[in-house]
């Protein structure tokens, strides 16, 4: 990281007036940037505190006060905008905070303790108990929403983000990419470093709005004509997506509603793609790459490339790690890992993170991720199934607002949907559901599908994480309630009776 501040002064200098960070506010050049996270970061050092929380909306503010945290060698700690209050407080405990860095947009006035400048104000937090123990070298926490809802703080060292910006660097040193748009929250890892760090660190423009006015709310809402017509506004060159935006920056541009053409790197990750919409996006000539990381590994372990891509793949392992197939089919990754989770034992970097995830590394090189290991189907017939990879069929090809897969032990799989506030009827989804068992392997075809009559959230409010994504243990355990508020359709591409664990008796 110290190389990232070493950039920034040289781009002070031999760039004073160029454009370094833009929101919906301001527009700030190097030279300011420069001298913003200097001021601000000596205002932290004076403070004497030691752990900072960063709240609030994407702003240039943040991204200063995140530089700044490092300039003065105090541990950031970023706090998602999505995080319930509970999920905050679990947070602040955790970590130790003392302070609480907020941009003026944010803050309360009862809460004001102090300016530091920069638009930022701090404010102080009482720590009224010991405060937990950091594994040594640790300038990053950042919290995970965790599949049960309580956040896991991933410890990261300088050294380690680095490393990864430097192999981010090389992997798309052909590329040049002057004008990044931040669509993901900054306290998001992946959009933190991949995003903004590698921006900053070429020396590129970065687009920090809030994103309310990109048409985003929450961890999932989203208006897509307005964030649309936001990319025609902004015109990046570059963007990291998760695969929703993937799919609406797809269906705007076959729609006519995009009429930027612009981008030259659009990165997807944050969840399995499916090869069929990056296929669309290659036919409308849209330069989308996927790619897979960890927060254990900083973010990015592979990544596609134009030179090298490879469709449903997760592209070539960065020069930073190694990645190898252990038991199971487990991928285990080294070079590169975190110190270990806050409030538990401290880890070697340089030790294998067991990621989890199933999948392998083609004879070229390429790395392919199929799903979570504790996530695996195995049908009546013996095939295994990662659901994952169903459920981005289902959302992503055959236009489903929300899908869980299950059956382990069913001749075929099933799958619970919600699929969407529109006007399609039952036929019309059978449909769907037929065109993509058409294209599907006759073991991963689904029998079955239970429709819901509205979202998974609105049947549970706990049966969804602040970022978006279902429980998939919680909904599993009371699988059969879920199946009554259902509608069962089953599909006419495979003929069989009604699946044996849901047969009446």
């Amino acid at each position: 990281m110290n190389e990232l501040l070493e950039r920034l002064a040289r781009w002070s200098l031999l760039h004073p007036s160029r454009v370094a960070l833009r929101d919906d506010e301001q527009t700030v050049t190097y030279r300011q940037l420069w001298n913003r996270v200097q001021g601000v970061a000596q205002a932290i050092m004076d403070s004497g505190v030691q752990r900072l929380g960063l709240v609030g909306d994407n702003s240039v503010a943040w991204v200063v006060a995140d530089l700044a945290c490092v300039r003065a060698g105090v541990v950031s700690v970023p706090v998602p905008t999505f995080f319930s209050p509970s999920q905050r407080q679990h947070l602040v405990e955790t970590a130790g905070l003392d302070g609480i860095l907020l941009s003026t947009a944010d803050v309360r006035a009862e809460e004001v303790a102090e300016t530091v400048g920069g638009g930022l104000w701090m404010h102080r937090l009482p720590v009224e108990r010991e405060l937990s123990v950091l594994p040594p070298g640790t300038v990053k926490i950042t919290f995970t929403s965790g599949s049960t809802g309580t956040p896991k703080g991933v410890c990261l060292s300088a050294a380690q983000l680095g490393r990864t910006l430097r192999a981010l660097d090389t992997r798309l040193s052909q590329l040049e990419l002057p004008q990044h748009l931040s669509v993901l929250p900054l306290a998001t890892l992946l959009e933190n470093v991949a995003g903004v760090y590698l921006s900053l660190f070429r020396g590129a423009e970065v687009s920090v709005p809030g994103l309310a006015s990109l048409g985003l709310s929450g961890s999932s809402g989203m208006d897509s004509q307005r964030w649309l017509s936001e990319q025609n506004r902004w015109q990046p060159t570059s963007l990291i997506l998760v695969p929703e935006l993937t799919r609406v920056l797809i269906e705007g541009a076959e729609s006519g509603a995009l009429q930027h053409r612009g981008y030259r790197f659009l990165a997807v990750g944050g969840g399995r793609v499916s090869p069929s919409l990056l296929r669309r996006a290659e036919k409308l000539e849209l330069p989308m790459f996927q790619g897979y990381g960890l927060s254990e590994c900083g973010s990015v372990v592979a990544l596609n490339a134009p030179a090298e891509n490879r469709i449903g793949s997760a592209g070539r392992v960065l020069d930073h790690v190694d990645v190898h197939v252990g038991p199971g089919g487990e991928l285990q990754i080294s070079g590169s890992s975190f110190l270990g989770y806050l409030g538990e034992t401290p880890v070697d970097e340089s030790h294998a993170v067991a990621s989890g995830d199933l999948g392998f590394l083609d004879q070229d090189g390429f790395l392919w991720v199929s799903g979570r290991k504790k996530n695996l189907l195995i049908t009546g017939f013996g095939r295994n199934i990662s659901p994952e990879w169903l459920e981005a069929e289902l959302t992503q090809s055959a236009g489903m607002a929300q899908a869980l897969v299950f059956g382990d032990g069913e001749p075929h799989p099933l799958a619970l949907l919600y699929p969407g506030p529109t006007d399609n009827g039952v036929e019309d989804c059978r449909q769907a559901i037929e065109a993509l068992n058409a294209n599907l392997p006759d073991y991963a075809r689904l029998s079955h599908v239970y429709l819901l009559p509205c979202p998974f959230q609105n049947i549970d409010s706990t049966a969804v994480t602040p970022n978006g994504r279902i429980r998939r243990a919680l909904v599993l355990e009371s699988l059969e309630s879920w199946l009554a508020s259902a509608e069962c359709l089953s599909t006419q591409s495979i003929e069989q009776p009604q699946p044996r664990m849901f047969a009446q008796e």
